[in-house]
């Protein structure tokens, strides 16, 4: 039976583990328990760790020089390109650097949330409709649209206003299609947000279409002269290196990060307390005020804006420039223009009266530039989704040797001494949930302290997930309370019980795959200086070091092996401070060896942050190692509780597991 859970995917209890299939072991000779010490060990004050966290040269200085390298190579080859041509080159630049900051632009969006956007070019219509009604005299507006609405047939403003005014526009609009896209849930792959942003596009062309009193409509829109053309292209240099480096520090503000986070893995990202709906608003306002400027720019050089100018044609356009370079990185997105840009003056060129080939004419030569288009977006989202450059960028790689040398050392940090436990203890008390027709919990219990670590065990289908779901906000009871360090946990959602100090880890591993594994575990730590600033808890890099996994600080999560990958989400949960980690077969794939090894990187974590643990494995070696208490669960009920000795004794569990007669033959009833 399936659950389904907030993020409206189904959960599946685990089913590594059959009843009575390598559980026996329960109850053969196992080691004694492992008691946790009397004394935690000193740990790191929550101030450490900003050295990675908030490195200037890393998050400032660095993207400040790749915009400057970008910006510098991209005209420079434009100033190139231009110096040996006439008017047509020039007009071709013009366009491509205008292009560069529309994409730029989407590329914020669609590049750190991971949502695909096909509404874009509909707020750069509206940006360029606010443009062109706000700019023009109100002699030439007598001409055009002397019925405009809102007395804005008698308004001119400077040129430089009306960007800003039209700007300010868009924003609302963007503002209210945000709330829609919040509301909806919005996330990597949601065909939600393709819907609600593409209907937009469509709305935008229609009204463009239709109100004639203020756009001059289908046929004829608006045309004006204000000087027709720029003096120069002194402003879009100006406002493209400004596009440019915008975005290029966006990505490393904490809201990039977290933003990118989410991208990866949204749930991952709600389980250690961010809410992707502040991200993916503070992203849209920002990408849509970067394209209401290049779409003023536009309207602005061309003189003239129809509804057709900024609809599905332009959509593709700007999205295929995207898709190709990388939409992941400043840099891909501009070296999609740039290849987009050749590739369709190549092809209207062929396309043209002086290249008379045949075959062409088969090849619909009128059509070559859209078949070019659509092959390119079709063929990279086929065989390269990610692009070309997919999240590289260029300033990393020119610097990456460089600040791999001035982070961190090759020094263990200093350890301070660590305050006193906090009193905290987690109850989950009478919970009862059903899906459907199905009962999976019913009236089931669990209680950890804050110095200890309580198993949770039982037979495939028994609850254990569930429960642990129930308790990180993933599923909502049906009956039943979960109450945290004194707060009431009950029904909130996955970032609130995260923020509240509940913090998880996955059976199924759940990583940020494109960032590196320093960064997996930065992003938890931003999340906790915001939310839970005084709780202390160690630097990124003790955590790292505490792993094992200090030395592969630079290497993306997904290129990680199983074991170390275990061993990151653990850290991961550590650096969210939490008073207490929930974690979900943290064993699972591993060898006794490695089994073993977790035991110590569960403890020594634990005791670094302070947090009491509960924990689900079906090693059972693992949990007779480390906890202090087990709950046994069957059919959704709680069983037996007591001490790994207890439970491994008890005739229930041992029935639960082996069924009831190897119950009754070691005495049970």
């Amino acid at each position: 039976m399936a659950a389904m859970s907030r993020s409206g995917a189904s959960t599946y209890e685990p089913a590594e583990v059959g009843r009575g299939a390598g559980l026996r072991r329960l109850f053969a000779r196992a080691p004694p328990p492992r008691r946790r010490p009397a004394a935690r060990p000193p740990r790191p004050t929550a101030s450490a760790g900003s050295g990675m966290r908030n490195d200037p040269g890393r998050h400032v200085l660095r993207p400040i020089l790749g915009s400057v390298v970008l910006f510098g190579l991209l005209v420079g080859g434009a100033v190139a390109y231009t110096s040996t041509g006439g008017a047509a080159r020039d007009d071709l630049v013009t366009q491509m650097l205008i292009n560069a900051i529309v994409v730029t632009g989407i590329g914020v969006y669609v590049g750190n949330t991971g949502v695909m956007s096909f509404g874009h070019i509909g707020f750069g219509a509206i940006a360029g409709y606010a443009f062109a009604v706000l700019a023009i005299s109100p002699g030439r507006k007598a001409q055009i649209i002397p019925d405009a609405p809102f007395g804005l047939a008698e308004v001119s403003v400077h040129p430089a206003v009306a960007t800003l005014a039209a700007i300010g526009v868009t924003l609302v609009a963007a503002f209210i299609i945000g709330l829609g896209l919040t509301r909806s849930g919005a996330r990597t792959g949601a065909i939600s947000a393709a819907v609600i942003t593409l209907a937009l596009l469509f709305v935008v062309h229609e009204v463009a279409r239709n109100w004639t009193d203020l756009t001059g409509g289908g046929r004829s829109g608006i045309s004006f002269s204000l000087g027709n053309k720029l003096e120069g292209r002194t402003w879009i240099y100006v406002l493209l290196f400004v596009s440019i480096l915008v975005a290029r520090l966006f990505r490393q503000t904490r809201v990039g990060r977290l933003a990118q986070a989410a991208r990866e893995d949204d749930l991952a990202a709600r389980a250690v307390g961010i809410n992707p709906a502040t991200q993916q608003m503070v992203a849209l306002l920002l990408s849509v005020a970067i394209v209401a400027v290049g779409s003023a720019l536009r309207v602005y050089v061309l003189g003239v804006i129809t509804p057709r100018f900024f609809f599905f044609e332009y959509t593709l356009i700007t999205l295929a420039m995207l898709i190709v370079g990388g939409r992941n990185s400043v840099t891909g997105a501009l070296l999609g223009v740039v290849v987009m840009t050749i590739g369709l003056e190549a092809m209207r060129y062929v396309a043209g009266p002086d290249v008379n080939v045949a075959a062409l004419d088969w090849l619909l030569r009128d059509g070559l530039t859209g078949i070019f288009l659509g092959g390119a977006m079709l063929g990279f989202m086929i065989f390269r989704s990610s692009g070309l450059l997919d999240d590289w960028e260029l300033d990393t790689w020119l610097l990456r040797r460089r600040w791999r040398r001035s982070v961190g050392s090759d020094t263990p940090p200093v350890a301070a001494e660590s305050p006193p436990a906090q009193a905290s203890s987690l109850a989950a008390t009478d919970v009862t949930v059903d899906f459907g027709g199905f009962r999976a919990l019913e009236g089931a219990h669990v209680g950890v302290e804050g110095d200890e670590v309580v198993g949770l065990i039982g037979p495939n289908g028994a609850g254990k997930t569930t429960l642990l779901n129930v308790i990180g906000g993933v599923v909502a009871p049906s009956s039943g309370r979960c109450i945290a360090a004194g707060r009431d946990l009950t029904g909130a959602t996955p970032h609130v019980v995260a923020r509240g100090g509940l913090v998880r880890t996955f059976q199924n591993l759940r990583l940020f795959g494109s960032l590196t594994t320093g960064e997996n575990v930065e992003i938890a730590a931003l999340v906790a200086e915001r939310h839970r600033p005084d709780r202390p808890g160690p630097d990124t890099e003790t955590l790292l070091r505490g792993v094992g996994l200090w030395e592969l600080r630079g290497r993306r999560a997904r290129e990680l092996d199983y074991g170390n990958a275990r061993r990151l989400e653990l850290a991961r949960a550590a650096a969210a401070r939490p008073d207490f980690l929930l974690l979900d077969e943290p064993t699972s794939g591993m060898s006794d060896a490695e089994s073993l090894e977790m035991i110590h990187r569960v403890r020594a974590t634990a005791a670094a942050i302070g947090a009491g643990v509960l924990v689900i494995d079906h090693d059972l070696n693992f949990i007779i190692g480390i906890c202090d208490r087990v709950y046994a669960l069957d059919q959704g009920k709680v069983i037996a509780v007591g001490t790994p000795a207890e439970i491994q004794a008890n005739p229930l569990v041992q029935a639960a597991y082996l069924g009831s007669d190897a119950g009754r033959d070691r005495g049970g009833p």
